[in-house]
């Protein structure tokens, strides 16, 4: 349930149905320092017009994580070893990328991503990459659940049908259960309702748990 999530993944999936809601992929992610306080949130806006300051937006670039590291300015970075970075959804190659050239050892992803995920380069035999010593680490079912009812939603939504079957065959496997009900609330136009209604991710996120659990 809602309260039960930690303040650090709320604030995630806040930015991921924000994310949702302006017409982008439904992916959150934030920064927090070594206290564990969000000091940096950012979305994926790929499909957005518009950005905060030091975000980007209308680019195949502007993934959530590209848009929380790239709020942190150079004096801070030295602090990054210290820091955790939250994603609703593995980080893809890019992101993954960025992570180890921005000095972040310490990563928490919701789902995971077997299509385009790069968690895996962490195990890989390049040098520098191992040198990074990075943690990286997948959450709870739960959280990855919510994750891929809205991706399912969205995929559903905005590709065309064949497209987006092809692009759930990633996702069933690791959950059938999220991708099922993705489609019954697409079907019955759930998440749209809800955009349209103002509803909050922590209604939608309870009604999920209650769905799946």
């Amino acid at each position: 349930m809602w309260e039960d999530i930690s303040r650090p993944w709320q604030l995630a999936f806040i930015e991921a149905w924000n994310a949702y809601c302006n017409g982008s992929i439904p992916i959150g992610s934030v920064l927090t320092n070594s206290s564990g306080e969000v000091v940096y949130r950012g979305r994926n806006r790929i499909y957005d017009d518009s950005a905060p300051i030091n975000q980007i937006c209308s680019n195949r670039l502007a993934h959530a994580e590209m848009n929380v590291l790239l709020q942190v300015c150079n004096e801070e970075s030295k602090l990054l070893p210290n820091y955790t970075l939250y994603t609703t959804t593995e980080p893809c190659v890019l992101c993954f990328g960025a992570i180890v050239m921005s000095g972040i050892r310490r990563v928490r992803f919701a789902s995971t991503d077997s299509l385009a995920g790069g968690a895996n380069l962490n195990t890989s035999n390049n040098s520098f990459i191992l040198s990074r010593n990075i943690d990286v680490q997948c959450e709870d079912n739960t959280l990855g659940s919510i994750q891929k009812v809205l991706r399912t939603d969205y995929l559903l939504r905005q590709q065309d049908k064949d497209r987006a079957e092809k692009l759930l065959t990633y996702e069933i496997n690791d959950y059938p259960q999220a991708v099922e009900l993705g489609r019954r609330w697409h079907m019955s136009d759930k998440l749209l309702k809800a955009k349209q209604s103002g509803a909050g991710i922590n209604t939608i996120v309870n009604e999920i748990c209650n769905e799946i659990n």
